[in-house]
């Protein structure tokens, strides 16, 4: 089966896409959940997601000072397409700090680097040993692992470049996760804008498959806002999933310490996230 690849983006930052990704990822992936095989893949410079999903001793060792994160992959694909059957830039054990890490043998995750800042301002015109803009990167190395994956879910940075419309262009859909505030709901709008403009650039079809509501309280500005975004014709329809305002998640990011779900994203939040997985397999397909 061709793996569906789905980017998690909004141009406001503070929404909560990398934990949104890292959750729908351990969900998808669990051996309790759906064996789903997920490849993650951290496209934001902050690297949150790669700090969330595997140790900095690993990361360090094995994959910055090796050249095997995104901004050496820009930088120098060719080494990067060689090598992709043997794929020794996707980071395949010890993904999580979800307890019985064997339950993630599905799981992989392409790590990033701040590096990625420096390297995302002074990208090429082009590859030109290779025919390739640097736009169409990322869809020609994910090109011979899709049919290794069931969904890949890209992080992206709250910005338009060069990097987040490879991503884009790599991608089927997206998941547009959005705070009930009007900075939120203005970078959406801005958000769905270029989605169209770049779809007529490309030639592209990349889909929208919702709106997700997320670090959700349920005041009554939070609600007259959750309602303008329900009413809007032209913004995805939400999922019915919100995913509520906590902050037990940042404090469970250390993954020497072996968690189960509901430790490491407290009650509320894991039926919320087992809710997610559910609907976000209904709306992307299986």
């Amino acid at each position: 089966m061709t793996a569906k690849v789905i980017s998690i983006c909004n141009l406001k930052g503070g929404v909560g896409k990398t934990t949104i990704v890292m959750a729908l990822a351990e969900y998808l992936a669990g051996d309790t959940m759906y064996k789903k095989r997920v490849l993650a893949i951290d496209l934001d410079p902050q690297s949150n997601l790669t700090s969330a999903l595997m140790s900095e001793e690993v990361w360090e060792k094995e994959f910055n000072n090796r050249g095997l994160t995104l901004p050496f992959l820009f930088k120098n694909p060719e080494y990067f397409l060689d090598s992709a059957k043997n794929d020794n830039f996707i980071a395949k054990k010890n993904i999580s700090n979800v307890r019985n890490k064997n339950s993630f043998s599905h799981l992989h995750l392409i790590p990033s680097s701040p590096n990625l800042f420096e390297i995302q301002e002074y990208l090429p015109s082009g590859y030109y040993s290779l025919n390739l803009k640097p736009v169409e990167l990322l869809r020609t190395i994910l090109k011979p692992l899709l049919n290794n994956y069931d969904y890949i879910l890209i992080d992206c940075a709250p910005n338009i470049n060069t990097v987040i419309k490879s991503a884009f262009l790599a991608s089927n859909a997206c998941v547009i996760p959005c705070v009930p505030n009007r900075m939120s709901i203005h970078g959406l709008e801005i958000l769905l804008d270029h989605i169209e403009k770049f779809n007529r650039d490309f030639e592209h079809s990349l889909k929208p498959v919702g709106t997700l509501i997320s670090r959700y309280n349920g005041t009554l500005a939070q609600t007259e806002n959750l309602n303008f975004i329900i009413g809007h014709p032209f913004f995805p329809a939400i999922f019915q999933t919100k995913i509520p305002e906590r902050a037990k998640i940042a404090e469970s990011l250390d993954l020497s310490i072996e968690l189960t779900y509901k430790q490491k994203y407290g009650g509320d939040t894991h039926e919320s996230m087992v809710n997610l997985a559910k609907e976000f397999i209904q709306r992307v397909g299986k």
